[in-house]
């Protein structure tokens, strides 16, 4: 398997997640929106799409859970935004003390840092979200989560 880039470009696409629907939160063998999503976000020289919900707030990515530092505090959309309950999602939240909250799309261009979260991934930091850069990236709070994700996920491989 190929590893990820220590840091990522994303977009904010265009469409939206039903945090209503009735497959909210689970994974399904549905994966179009997320096929058309990512590929507008390719196009733009992204790796990842973030999706917002119907009620214009911050839900997840394509297939990662996203995470921002506001004013030095972690913050990641409820599941109630409609985003699927990552497994290592839950992990960084368990382990860092990450709360769960409503995130307006405006706090991604205020977040001190934006980081990515999946299976795949582990915790993978955001270099750009659209056209606006974050300069450092991954941040310090951003590598201190991936090396406390790291230790803790070696340390049992069935955390």
């Amino acid at each position: 398997m190929a590893s990820w880039a220590p840091t990522a470009k994303v977009v904010v696409v265009p469409w939206t997640r039903n945090e209503r629907a009735a497959t909210a939160g689970i994974k399904t063998t549905s994966y179009a929106d997320n096929v058309v999503a990512l590929a507008h976000a390719k196009a733009r020289g992204a790796t990842e799409a973030l999706l917002m919900n119907t009620a214009g707030l911050l839900c997840e990515g394509t297939g990662s859970n996203v995470f921002v530092v506001l004013d030095g505090e972690l913050v990641t959309p409820p599941l109630s935004s409609g985003c699927l309950a990552g497994v290592t999602r839950a992990l960084v939240l368990e382990w860092t003390g990450a709360v769960e909250r409503d995130v307006p799309p405006s706090a991604l261009l205020g977040a001190d840092e934006v980081f990515l979260t999946s299976s795949t991934r582990d915790v993978q930091g955001v270099h750009a979200v659209g056209d606006d850069e974050y300069a450092g990236a991954p941040g310090p709070v951003t590598a201190e989560v991936a090396a406390v994700f790291a230790e803790r996920a070696a340390a049992d491989i069935d955390p």
